[in-house]
């Protein structure tokens, strides 16, 4: 009698239940991650094309020169519009009191400026430490023109992302009373509006967090400035401008330095969400380890 070897069958592995709550935190992680790396990425490119646009001189200027740079002087345009690109209900009245219609109230500091940025941030508790956190912030500007050897540009910011260093940083404390300018502002702006607030005692805090930080950027008349955009036409330009303005582009920046400087300060903008994404994708990589583990098994 003929004996038949049945060939072993091997041992079916008994897979582990997915945990999804896991699961879901790393598909979130993930998501977030990705979004923090384009925002960052985005950054550093318009960083790249802000150092490697094309040096122009205003007198060459021409309509549909694309991602021109322009250096000079920053000044007033005598026919802008009155109020134009005025801060409107987010922030100040477009409304100048009677003053120059061609600038802007600067809003934590008593001076007029072409354009401006505000940052409203609070000192909170996040996990186990503490850290200045956005709350408002907000930008606006004027038409205004850069001047390079007696010739002038028209700018208009009202597409642009600025790129200025901070010129007023204002903390004020739970127990202390904000400066007039700093008051009129928490005034007239509801999403700043001063809420009860708490006392430091020591490193505990009781309450409320006490702490909030006023900063400001701007452009004022005088500053040097570097514009980097698209040219476009601007048949009505008066004398001593050329017949070509700035009012877009990709990327469309203002800034308050050259334009080294200008990029240096978009890279650093895209270095904290570039590391944010980064931290973000290092935990949906660990969530997600047990289903990427099913898949490649």
């Amino acid at each position: 009698m003929s004996l038949h070897l049945t060939p072993a069958v091997p041992p079916i592995p008994i897979q582990a239940p997915i945990d999804p709550l896991p699961t879901l935190i790393g598909v979130g992680a993930l998501l977030v991650g990705l979004a923090f790396l384009a925002h960052g990425g985005r950054g550093s490119l318009d960083a790249l094309r802000v150092a490697r646009a094309t040096a122009t001189d205003p007198r060459s200027l021409q309509p549909g020169d694309r991602r021109v740079r322009i250096t000079g002087r920053a000044e007033t345009a005598s026919d802008a519009p009155d109020g134009s690109g005025g801060w409107g209900d987010d922030g100040e009245s477009g409304d100048t009191g009677g003053e120059d219609p061609e600038t802007l109230p600067a809003l934590f500091t008593d001076e007029r400026c072409l354009c401006c940025s505000y940052d409203v941030s609070e000192y909170r508790s996040q996990g186990r430490g503490r850290s200045w956190v956005s709350i408002d912030t907000g930008e606006a500007g004027v038409p205004f023109r850069v001047v390079v050897d007696g010739v002038g540009v028209r700018v208009d910011p009202a597409a642009a992302g600025f790129a200025f260093g901070v010129d007023e940083d204002v903390e004020v404390a739970a127990d202390e009373t904000p400066p007039e300018r700093v008051r009129r502002f928490t005034d007239a702006v509801e999403a700043v509006d001063e809420s009860e607030t708490g006392w430091e005692l020591g490193p505990v805090t009781v309450g409320s967090d006490p702490k909030r930080r006023y900063r400001q950027r701007v452009l004022r008349p005088g500053d040097a400035v570097t514009v980097v955009g698209d040219a476009t036409a601007f048949p009505d330009a008066p004398v001593g401008e050329v017949k070509a303005r700035i009012a877009g582009g990709s990327p469309f920046v203002v800034g308050d330095a050259s334009a080294r400087r200008t990029a240096l300060r978009l890279v650093g903008r895209s270095a904290v969400p570039v590391v944010l994404g980064l931290v973000s994708l290092t935990v949906a990589a660990v969530a997600l380890s047990p289903v990427l583990g099913v898949i490649v098994g």
